[in-house]
């Protein structure tokens, strides 16, 4: 790579030690790249120039990225994040305009979490600086959508969150956000992406490196697992109430044999996922109560 060209993001080089740099906003879409996400759902404003000259150059370089969609409206975007991973079970990202933005993508933010549905959502920061710095404040909206805790919007939707405040914390900042919202149980994570920060230029090299990440996936107690079968053999009348799913293609058509070979019923009570087809023989519907009132040592529910 010459000098003058880093193939992404600002086309400049840190003259001291010839390495070339990027603007942290050119430098997301490729980390993004590196750690697997196919789209950015994205409904951008003032906040995200930077990031849209990253692309822009990116194009004209014949750099590879994530494909950025623009979608009117950010409840749709953070929905069909929330869709493409029912069908791919690869995690997508999302990319929302400060204050109103987020808070016109946080219902699909609650929609995520209540799914247990893995995504990046990012949103832009209003810049706080009102001069010298570059991406300071520029317009008056500057001032009308400075937020005091912009996070509280999506906060208690999210697993965790975090504000951008070095450009150089692109990659770690990136691979934790993966990591963590793909560890189980999964869900949202989001990014606060201030202006200011989007604006300065960090090392380009790296970015295309393997995560240094890895999310964490529990699997059921051994001992709990020998358990449930010891009951469910010597059960007379085993009643299964699934509400989660059964995790893939593959599994879902196993614990529909399983039901059906043993003749147990599945109850979807309160589903997110289902579980087992609802004209399965052995599906009795939504409604465990009078089938739990006959299951061993069961009570009938509350109507």
């Amino acid at each position: 790579m010459s000098e003058n060209e880093t193939g992404i993001g600002h086309p400049d080089t840190d003259r001291r030690d010839k390495v070339p740099v990027i603007n942290a906003g050119g430098a997301i879409f490729p980390r993004l790249k590196a750690l697997g996400i196919d789209y950015v759902f994205a409904n951008s404003g003032t906040d995200f120039p930077p990031i849209i000259e990253g692309l822009a150059e990116a194009e004209a370089s014949g750099v590879d990225l994530p494909k950025a969609l623009v979608i009117p409206h950010e409840h749709a975007a953070v929905s069909m994040a929330h869709g493409y991973w029912l069908v791919s079970g690869k995690a997508q990202s999302v990319m929302l305009h400060t204050n109103v933005g987020l808070s016109n993508g946080a219902t699909g933010a609650i929609n995520a979490a209540c799914e247990h549905v893995p995504m990046i959502l990012m949103s832009g920061r209003t810049p706080v600086t009102e001069g010298e710095r570059f991406g300071a404040r520029t317009v008056p909206i500057g001032w009308g959508q400075e937020m005091r805790d912009q996070t509280a919007l999506v906060r208690e939707s999210c697993k965790w969150d975090y504000e951008l405040k070095y450009p150089e914390q692109i990659c770690g900042l990136l691979d934790r956000a993966y990591a963590i919202s793909n560890s189980t149980p999964r869900g949202p994570v989001y990014l606060s992406i201030p202006r200011e920060v989007l604006c300065e230029t960090t090392k380009a090299e790296g970015l295309e490196a393997p995560s240094s990440m890895a999310p964490a996936i529990a699997a059921p107690d051994a001992a709990a697992l020998s358990e449930a079968a010891r009951l469910l053999a010597d059960a007379k009348a085993p009643l299964v109430i699934a509400q989660r799913g059964a995790g893939d293609e593959a599994s879902f058509a196993a614990f529909s044999r399983w039901a059906e070979d043993w003749g147990i019923a599945v109850s979807s009570w309160w589903a997110t996922h289902l579980a087992i087809p609802t004209d399965h023989p052995c599906h009795v519907g939504a409604h465990p109560g009078p089938w739990l009132a006959k299951a061993d040592g069961g009570h009938p529910l509350g109507a």
